[in-house]
Formats: structure tokens, C-alpha cells, sequence
């Protein structure tokens, strides 16, 4: 992975650059979850580029690796994400006429949510529906969360669609059921959404992700088919491969997988 430092205004964003080592087929813009950052995610945007597709993801001001995270309050967060979202498609956009996708995790999965046309409460000016959004991918995302987003929110979503979870996701206090989170996958109306819902899959995938802290066991057989699936959405619709739909389509027997 490289760095790439773009602007926001006169606010520098860091990117954190995945690259196929042949041509790229199609880019994901990609969001991490609260207080984390992009290397933590290596093995996802990683794992992404050996399927054919440019990741670039932004190191966004909550993480607690930014250097100037005491200088924006919470108020900033959202407001700043959105921007550096944006920014972000921008860049991806300028690398060589790729066809677009925003995928993000945990609190990163709203953003790509509110880029496919989810209804979220924004600051003036902000940036949240991009037409030129093809697929999100949205892993483990938030329920409904009011203000910011309450269940009619969802249902806006006009972006094909993957909503990945796993009946251990659960954060006790916030989501004390998986299936909450389910909510963005069943309040669109039907076509091209899809839910993989993981057997003994957590928030983290036992630390693969978001916190590689935490003491494991890795949960590698579902992350592996959370890749797998991840990267066909993204396939099948910035990149308008017939190969990638067909696998989608493959699936219909697996009950871990459910399309609407």
C-alpha cells in the first residue's frame, strides 16, 4: 500500500492507496470505522486490489492515528467524513475513468450508504448522494441512529447494494442484536440488494479488521467469503462484468446469502 496526500479546502487528507498489480477494472472509496484508520483494514483493501479494484481510503479525523484529531470536536466528524468521502471519489475519478463504488465499515458503512442515496442529516453543503456511486458495500453497518439517521433513512438507498454482518456482531449497549443492522438491507425497496449474514462472525472478524489488537481467533473463512462477495458487487456493477453477476447469482444456494 502507498500514501497519496490530497486536499479538502486548505485541510490535508491522507489517503491510503491499494493497487491492483495489473489494470484496475473498477475503484472503491473506503471508509473506516470510528477512531480507526486504513492500515488496520490492510487485509480488506489488500485483498480487494488482488481482485482487480484501486482502493484509496482516507485517514479521517477521529482516528485516533491522525495528528490533529484534538483540534476538530465531535461536531466536525461527520461534517469532515462527508467531505473526505467525497474527496476521495474525486481522486479516484482522475485515475483513469474507472467505474466507482463506496464501501465503508461499521460508522465508515454510513457514509457509503449516504453516497448511494441514504438519508442522512448533514451540515449544509455537505456531500452525501454521489450519482456517480455504482455499488456499496456497507460491512456491519449502524441501525438506525437518530438524528443522524432513522429507519425511513435507509430506504432511500437507490445504489445496488451488499449489507455484510454476522450473528456474533453485536456491541452490547449500541446493537445488543445483530440483525439490527440488517435494517439497511431490508428498508430499500427490491433490486440488487444483498445480505451475507456470517455463522460466529463478529464486529472485527476476531481482529482482521478495525482492531488488530484484539486477541483473535481470526475469523478467516468469513472474511474471506465477505472479499469474495464484496468484490463481485463491486464487479458486477462499476465494472459491468456478466462473470461477476453470474457468481452473485451462484450464491442464491447459500444460506449465509439472501438477495431481494
Amino acid at each position: 500500500m502507498e500514501t497519496v496526500q490530497i486536499t479538502v479546502g486548505e485541510r490535508p487528507v491522507r489517503l491510503t492507496v491499494a493497487r491492483p498489480s495489473a489494470e484496475a477494472r473498477a475503484a472503491i472509496a473506503f471508509s473506516h470505522g470510528a477512531f480507526s484508520a486504513p492500515e488496520k483494514y490492510a487485509a480488506l483493501l489488500e485483498g480487494w486490489a488482488a481482485a482487480g479494484l484501486l482502493v484509496a481510503a482516507p485517514l479521517h479525523v477521529d482516528s485516533t492515528d491522525h495528528p490533529d484529531r484534538a483540534s476538530y470536536d465531535q461536531g466536525a466528524v461527520w461534517r469532515t467524513r462527508l467531505e473526505d468521502q467525497a474527496a476521495t471519489l474525486d481522486w479516484l475519478a482522475g485515475q483513469g475513468g474507472l467505474g466507482l463504488a463506496a464501501a465503508g465499515h461499521s460508522f465508515g458503512a454510513l457514509l457509503a450508504l449516504a453516497a448511494g442515496g441514504a438519508g442522512v442529516l448533514a451540515p449544509p453543503g455537505a456531500p452525501t448522494l454521489d450519482p456517480r456511486v455504482k455499488a456499496v458495500v456497507a460491512l456491519s453497518p449502524p441501525p438506525a441512529t437518530p438524528p443522524l439517521i432513522g429507519p425511513e433513512g435507509f430506504a432511500s438507498t437507490a445504489a445496488p447494494l451488499l449489507v455484510q454482518t454476522g450473528d456474533a456482531d453485536v456491541l452490547p449497549g449500541f446493537v445488543d442484536d445483530w440483525r439490527m443492522r440488517l435494517i439497511a438491507y431490508e428498508a430499500p425497496a427490491p433490486g440488487n440488494r444483498h445480505a451475507l449474514v456470517l455463522p460466529g462472525v463478529d464486529h472485527y472478524f476476531g481482529g482482521l479488521i478495525c482492531r488488530p489488537e484484539l486477541p483473535g481467533p481470526a475469523q478467516t473463512e468469513g472474511f474471506v467469503q465477505a472479499l469474495a462477495v464484496s468484490a463481485d458487487l463491486v464487479l458486477a456493477h462499476a465494472a459491468g462484468e456478466a462473470s461477476a453477476v453470474a457468481r452473485i447469482a451462484a450464491r442464491s444456494s447459500d444460506p449465509s446469502f439472501t438477495t431481494r
